[in-house]
């Protein structure tokens, strides 16, 4: 009996591996996705079976697993400057909950700017409006009434059972055309960070704007001292070049005529500045100069001469590099350690090698507070520019000005030197922003505010 001829076997083909999947943007690379979504590169790896990390391509789908229960398409978005966890929830409409699951959000408030922040896509939610706060004896529907939106309307996009169930203080959305929607407060209508991803050294810029009401707050363990600008009330800060690498509360306060008070805070990320680390080596003479009492002393005295807070502003635009040279010594930053010891400070400013005698002039306009010699820092000259903001001059060979003149940016202030603790003729040029040390560079190159 002849034998049936074998049948060919239709491979069964293998289900589709379980879980939300994300869609590969411009700038991805395996390492970020997998950063992004709590995951291993190798657990990544593994779920989509890909040999080779770096053969990724924009628009690749990939499976994200450790989401249980959870289909359809995530997506990422970068917490903004203003943003809660809520804000975001109602922005891109997902529950509240959800969006904590996904993120794994232990406790909502340490949610930082620039966190990736993950949520399906396809949800309809409030992509514009503004957040407003039911006052005592306030309503519903004079909230409505107030900004012309339907009671009704109102309550069902706030997910209100109805008009009278909302309470005092709880914080309801009215829909507009008004920029993205954020977790501010009523009366914080904006706020703006100078950069947003702030470092060590660095000055960061706050700006807000508020209706009917002033304005105050603080930033880690600086307070923040608000002036009034053109487009609402500015603070500019200088972040210490030794503080920890980490995240620091952004604290807005709003204060209206009343008395009421409404607190907005938010985590911000101080990256590490990476500057680098120099080892210096003085003689006899000099090293007495490094005395912790002596460097203490002076320390303290300029500090006192650049902390206050003058309120007019007197510079305008960049500040202009203050005596002409292309010749860096030392930047701003640098951890240094004298004849063997610890790296325990660092280099307050920028130092440019120059001919003894070159002049030096005003990197900006402002009012000469000190001008006299220093023990360490020699012939020196300290302007104020208003607002918090100093410059400093060290190491000159000789003053051309005196404490009270005002000078414009450009004026000839002094010559280069080499008084106090220096090892040859150049200009170190200090920029101190709310009592503190930042790198000068920054206000030579961007303009505050």
């Amino acid at each position: 009996m002849a034998a049936s001829p074998a049948l060919a076997q239709t491979a069964t083909p293998s289900p589709a591996p379980a879980g939300p999947t994300y869609v590969v943007q411009a700038g991805d690379s395996l390492y970020s996705i997998a950063l992004s979504f709590g995951l291993t590169v190798d657990a990544l790896q593994q779920a989509n079976a890909i040999a080779d990390p770096s053969l990724l391509s924009v628009g690749q789908s990939l499976v994200i697993p450790g989401y249980e229960n959870i289909s359809g398409v995530l997506t990422i978005h970068r917490a903004e400057v203003g943003e809660t966890p809520a804000s975001i929830a109602q922005r891109f409409g997902v529950s509240p909950e959800l969006l904590t699951r996904l993120n794994r959000l232990t406790n909502p408030a340490m949610m930082y700017v620039g966190q990736p922040i993950i949520y399906p896509e396809g949800n309809t939610g409030i992509p514009t409006g503004r957040a407003v706060a039911v006052m005592p004896r306030d309503s519903v529907a004079a909230l409505a009434a107030r900004s012309g939106q339907s009671v009704w309307g109102m309550a069902l996009l706030n997910d209100l059972a109805s008009p009278f169930a909302a309470y005092a203080g709880q914080q309801l959305i009215i829909a507009s055309d008004a920029p993205a929607l954020t977790g501010l407060p009523q009366p914080l209508l904006a706020l703006t960070l100078k950069p947003e991803h702030p470092v060590q050294g660095g000055t960061l810029e706050v700006a807000a704007q508020a209706l009917d009401a002033a304005v105050s707050g603080s930033f880690g363990p600086w307070p923040l001292r608000f002036a009034d600008d053109v487009g609402g009330p500015v603070a500019l800060q200088g972040i210490y070049a030794l503080a920890d690498p980490g995240l620091y509360p952004l604290v807005i306060t709003a204060t209206v005529p009343g008395g009421g008070v409404t607190v907005f805070e938010q985590m911000i990320p101080v990256a590490d500045g990476s500057y680098p680390y120099q080892l210096l080596y003085v003689g006899e003479e000099q090293a007495a100069l490094l005395d912790p009492a002596v460097v203490g002393a002076e320390l303290g005295q300029v500090t006192q001469i650049v902390s206050p807070d003058t309120e007019a502003r007197q510079w305008q635009g960049t500040f202009l590099q203050p005596v002409q040279s292309d010749r860096v010594t030392t930047g701003f930053g640098v951890r240094r350690s004298y004849n063997g010891g610890s790296f325990d400070g660092f280099h307050g400013g920028i130092d440019w090698g120059a001919t003894g005698g070159s002049p030096i002039v005003a990197a900006a306009a402002g009012t000469v507070v000190f001008a006299g010699p220093l023990t360490v820092r020699g012939n020196a000259t300290i302007i104020d520019h208003g607002w918090g903001v100093y410059t400093g001059y060290w190491h000159q060979f000789k003053i051309d000005v005196a404490v009270g003149q005002a000078v414009q940016a450009g004026d000839v202030i002094g010559a280069v030197g080499s008084s106090g603790l220096s090892t040859g003729s150049h200009l170190h040029f200090e920029v101190w922003v709310g009592g503190v040390q930042v790198n000068p560079q920054q206000w030579l190159d961007a303009q505050f505010p």
